[in-house]
This record gives structure tokens, C-alpha cells and sequence, in this order.
């Protein structure tokens, strides 16, 4: 039931996402975002294997986790949020990503 439930969602959040006049970001951007996501996976398993709980116990959005994790646009302030629960700095997080 969850599972269609987000599926829904997510079809719907596609089609109002589509309608707004949104710029595609470029490429290299785009490829980058999808390293932070899987750095913020990695990094978020570690403390909690499931997102929904870890979201939860840290009072964060689900639904803005798995934005990040999948390499989606998010605000700063979620992701600096993120990084405050998993305990990890900026500084430390980005090391290795271009």
C-alpha cells in the first residue's frame, strides 16, 4: 500500500514538476548531484539502514532524504541538516567529489 501510495506521489510530483518552466541543469551538475546522493546513501546507511527510520528519529522529510539520495534538487538547509544528523562536516563530506 505505501509502495502505491509513493508511487502515486511521485507520478504526480513529476507531472506538476514538468508543468513549471524548471531549467534542466547541466550535466556535470546533474552527474555530480547523483555523487552526493550516493555519499549521502552511503554515509546515512551507516548510522540507519532504513531512510524512512532515520528520517524520522531526526526529525527530517522523508520524501526530501530520498530527493537527496536519488541526486534530486533540495535546499541547502535539508542537506546541511542531513550532514548534522549523520555527523559529518561539509568539509569532510565533500572530500574526493569534483
Amino acid at each position: 500500500m505505501q509502495h502505491n501510495l509513493l508511487c502515486i506521489f511521485l507520478t504526480f510530483e513529476e507531472k506538476v514538476m514538468n508543468n513549471k518552466n524548471i531549467p534542466e541543469l547541466p550535466e556535470e551538475i546533474g552527474e555530480t548531484m547523483k555523487q552526493i546522493g550516493l555519499r549521502v546513501t552511503e554515509m546515512r546507511q551507516k548510522v540507519d539502514s532504513n531512510y524512512k527510520k532515520f528520517s524520522e528519529t531526526h526529525n527530517l522529510n522523508n520524501m526530501t532524504l530520498w530527493r537527496m539520495q536519488k541526486g534530486k534538487d533540495y535546499k541547502m538547509s535539508s542537506f546541511l541538516q542531513v550532514l548534522r544528523a549523520i555527523g559529518c562536516s561539509p568539509e569532510d563530506f565533500f572530500k574526493g567529489i569534483k
